[in-house]
């Protein structure tokens, strides 16, 4: 697999949630095979990209804060709004039930955010906020407001 050929889910597996993998980096690296419950992500060597099998993600989110990389999210979709849980490495964590900036790849706030959890347990804090569906493929980070 290439950086082109990311692997995306479809509308219905984003319903039931899922990870999403954005690594493009093709190095000894595989703590998202390893902390996998169910084994949905794969690597056909210890340098290769991960692979993940959509039908078996529970979106459980324990990849998300073990990927030194911070290329995985985990996306679900109800409606008109979405949760979007990503790895958050900056002071301060944002509270639960804020408002935050909802940040694009290119760092461009793309709307707000409302935070609705934050779990501290591991070396990466994971955040999940609520977003508009139409938002949720695109979201990749937070900005807390002062």
């Amino acid at each position: 697999m290439t950086t082109k050929e990311l692997q995306l889910p479809t509308p219905a597996q984003l319903e039931k949630g899922v990870a999403v993998i954005e690594c493009i980096e093709e190095i000894p690296c595989n703590p998202c095979v390893s902390v996998c419950p169910v084994h949905a992500v794969s690597m056909k060597d210890i340098n290769s990209l991960p692979c993940i099998d959509y039908s078996k993600c529970t979106g459980c989110a324990k990849c998300v804060g073990v990927c030194p990389g911070l290329a995985i999210f985990v996306v679900k979709t109800k409606g008109d709004s979405a949760l979007v849980t990503l790895p958050y490495e900056f002071l301060p964590l944002p509270s639960v039930g804020s408002t935050v900036d909802a940040i694009d790849r290119e760092g461009k706030k793309r709307g707000d955010a409302i935070v609705m959890r934050v779990n501290t347990k591991g070396n990466t804090p994971v955040v999940t906020v609520q977003v508009p569906t139409r938002l949720a493929m695109d979201i990749r980070m937070i900005r807390v407001r002062p």
